[in-house]
């Protein structure tokens, strides 16, 4: 696997648990940094870094909602560990730290609150599976099955904690601890040439039909996915992608 900087345009992200939801909208403000920080005999351990915009909501089991813009956003801390095998996730762990300036709140003061954030977010799952099967060939129907993934957020600082005792209907800590079921994934690989930044790759268009909506081109000269614009929805989360590859030390 070959480290790059991917341009992210939208990562959108929604849980839903028990009555209460959380959801985030973000755009890459500079490339999302991806290194091999380490190797062991079956995987390999990647640190992701970047800087962030965008948006957030949060609504709890009361149906108290909280939202509003996120400034200074970056990954303070993020370790990803995948199978050398077949680039399945085997674990996640990020924390970003932010400053979010909450528009919708349950205070009487009709006035933005800037509120400074640290979000932690964990990501196990039960069967670690990728997104492709390899080998891959012009033509390949492929087929991945069902999994199931443990998500692990918690959102908090003090000031948050401050408000709570101001205003008990606003949260001391925005916490998720849940697990969430994949469904089958389908897709149909087709080779072709596609540029993203300033190289152009002979790459596996990989189009889902089934279990995931769009598609992503995985360039095995580059030992990378270059490109994605896919999404997932199930009745506990939603996550959409879409970016590409614009920085590696490929040659």
């Amino acid at each position: 696997m070959i480290p790059g900087g991917y341009d992210i345009e939208k990562i959108s992200f929604q849980l839903n648990q028990s009555g209460k939801s959380l959801t985030l909208n973000l755009s890459t403000d500079d490339l999302l940094d991806i290194k091999v920080k380490g190797t062991s005999e079956t995987s390999y351990q990647l640190s992701v870094s970047g800087k962030f915009e965008g948006k957030f909501s949060y609504k709890d089991e009361t149906g108290t909602n909280i939202g509003g813009i996120l400034f200074f956003t970056r990954i303070s801390s993020g370790n990803i560990q995948i199978r050398k095998a077949d680039l399945a996730a085997e674990e996640v762990k990020i924390t970003i730290k932010t400053i979010a300036l909450i528009l919708d709140h349950p205070l009487f003061i009709p006035v933005p609150i800037p509120i400074p954030l640290e979000i932690t977010i964990e990501i196990i799952p039960n069967t670690p599976r990728p997104l492709i099967d390899f080998p891959l060939y012009d033509g390949k129907l492929g087929l991945i099955s069902e999994s199931n993934l443990s998500i692990t957020i918690t959102a908090g600082s003090i000031i948050l904690r401050i408000l709570h005792i101001i205003k008990r209907d606003f949260p001391s800590e925005i916490s998720f601890d849940q697990q969430v079921a994949l469904p089958i994934l389908l897709y149909n690989a087709t080779e072709e040439e596609v540029t993203v930044g300033d190289m152009t790759y002979t790459a596996y268009n990989i189009e889902y039909f089934l279990g995931l909506i769009g598609y992503i081109y995985y360039a095995p000269s580059a030992g990378n996915l270059v490109k994605a614009v896919a999404e997932i929805k199930t009745n506990d989360i939603m996550f959409e992608l879409n970016g590409e590859l614009k920085e590696t030390t490929y040659t």
